[in-house]
């Protein structure tokens, strides 16, 4: 995608501007290169994936990086039934025991760079209790600008049956200071895999 080939270019050099000394207004950025920036910057880890298909092979150099005592729980069931068929020997049922939490996710929120679960991916866990490293698989379609637009689209989701324990994660390295704001919503290893799906009928 042309946004994503842009975003890891890096900054233009001073020669692509007629005047280095005048600054250009600073436009802003579409939704999708704005969260993908804004999650980076927070420490997120990023994977584009473009096609289903390649799912299991991005999950397994998520798992090979991290060692042979790589343990995986999910409560995601099309998600296990998906990749534990090539790599049932990481799949666990134990979540104490899990070094890696797999799941889906409800949006990801453009305005700060972070990921909204609810009940459905977390049951009633909060976010300090899962395993200190977080698979993400999320869509395109998922990425909305602020926190507003992601509970306003939550609640026409599932105006009838809504989710509870619904909750935001904005830090994905520890913080600098102990007294950083991140501290009270605690911070996990995160990969966010994203799939394209715009494009698509999924």
């Amino acid at each position: 995608m042309n946004w994503l080939a842009k975003l890891f270019k890096g900054t233009f050099s001073a020669a692509s501007s007629p005047n280095p000394n005048i600054s250009e207004p600073e436009r802003e950025l579409p939704i999708d290169e704005a969260f993908v920036k804004n999650f980076k910057d927070k420490g997120g880890i990023f994977v584009y994936v473009e096609k289903k298909e390649d799912l299991p092979k991005v999950f397994q150099t998520v798992v090979s990086e991290a060692g042979e005592d790589t343990f995986v729980f999910t409560h995601n069931e099309q998600l296990e039934e998906q990749l534990s068929a090539e790599f049932p020997d990481c799949f666990i049922t134990n979540d104490q025991l899990a070094t890696h939490f797999l799941t889906d996710c409800e949006y990801l929120v453009a305005e700060e760079g972070s990921v909204m679960f609810s009940s459905r991916q977390l049951g009633q866990k909060r976010l300090d209790e899962l395993p200190s490293t977080l698979i993400v698989v999320a869509k395109i379609s998922q990425i909305v600008r602020s926190l507003m637009d992601a509970m306003g689209g939550l609640n026409r989701q599932t105006y009838k049956e809504r989710p509870n324990n619904i909750r935001s994660l904005r830090a994905f390295c520890p913080p600098e200071e102990k007294d950083s704001i991140f501290c009270e919503n605690c911070y996990r290893t995160t990969y966010l895999l994203l799939l394209e799906d715009l494009n698509t009928n999924e």
